[in-house]
């Protein structure tokens, strides 16, 4: 599981055995930025020393917190808050851990998720959500391509069945260990609680335009996501066109089905209490 102030992924928590073993990026702790293949990037020190080194990581935290990740926070703590939700976030920007490259490799993925919830009904959906700010990112490196082609690589790899499910078990326990109550029975202690296959959501909030006559995130991401145009698109990307790579992915009959949940809530004034289900997203 992940540890996390604002949203910002501060640390890798691993229970083994009765020992806990940490794993945290060297920035949190000295407000230094350490190149990805620099030594020490990644340090592992003993959980007393990241208790002790609190202030420093929340200061560090704070210095590269984007509107983003506080709205992702916001999100996060809202929901979990609510209990009245369908749902409850059990982890928040997840990558796969490996222990060496050649797992890495045999396992076919290395994406990213921003929020994993769990339906507090049995058996619990899982709802695998990425997170979109304004127009920023929506093409690009990090764009809507790039999260449907993880959604895509992560379900013809299988990782769900292979790695997530026994993951999420885990998860759940080492947030029972720390002491947070969990909506649903627990343990969580064999899969078949959890749905058969996950389920994939991008969430987009502040669905405004920057400028007055310009497009809103939804008209942009539209130009990605179809070959013509819909959701009030004015522009097709004829480049980077999810449909003609991966089909109509907000099609149910399509091999791989995405819900996108739109709304045009900014940081400042974001009232969504239940991740999925709220009535306040559109739903295009």
């Amino acid at each position: 599981m992940n540890l996390y102030y604002n949203c910002d992924s501060i640390a890798k928590i691993e229970y083994k055995g009765n020992s806990i073993r940490c794993e945290i990026d060297q920035y949190f702790l000295d407000g230094i930025h350490h190149k990805s293949d620099e030594e020490g990037k990644r340090c592992k020190p003993e959980p007393k020393d990241i208790c002790d080194c609190y202030e420093e990581i929340k200061t560090n935290s704070n210095k590269r917190t984007t509107k983003e990740k506080k709205a992702l926070s916001k999100l996060v703590i809202s929901n979990n808050r609510n209990q009245d939700s369908n749902w409850f976030c059990i982890d928040v920007e997840y990558v796969k851990p490996f222990d060496n490259q050649a797992e890495k490799d045999k396992a076919g993925f290395s994406g990213r998720f921003d929020i994993i919830a769990l339906s507090k009904e049995q058996p619990h959906r899982v709802a695998l959500i990425k997170l979109k700010y304004g127009s920023g990112a929506i093409g690009g490196k990090s764009g809507i391509r790039e999260i449907i082609k993880d959604f895509s690589k992560f379900r013809e790899k299988k990782v769900y069945e292979t790695y997530l499910k026994e993951e999420i078990i885990e998860i759940t326990k080492s947030l029972h260990d720390l002491g947070v109550s969990l909506p649903f029975e627990f343990p969580l202690s064999e899969s078949k609680l959890l749905s058969a296959s996950p389920e994939f959501y991008v969430i987009t909030l502040n669905n405004n335009a920057e400028k007055a006559g310009e497009s809103a995130p939804k008209q942009i991401m539209a130009g990605y996501l179809f070959k013509d145009k819909r959701w009030g698109c004015r522009e097709l990307s004829s480049n980077h066109c999810v449909e003609k790579e991966f089909g109509d992915v907000t099609k149910k009959g399509n091999g791989l089905y995405v819900t996108f949940l739109f709304s045009t809530e900014t940081v400042e004034n974001v009232a969504i209490n239940d991740i999925i289900d709220d009535e306040r997203y559109e739903r295009p």
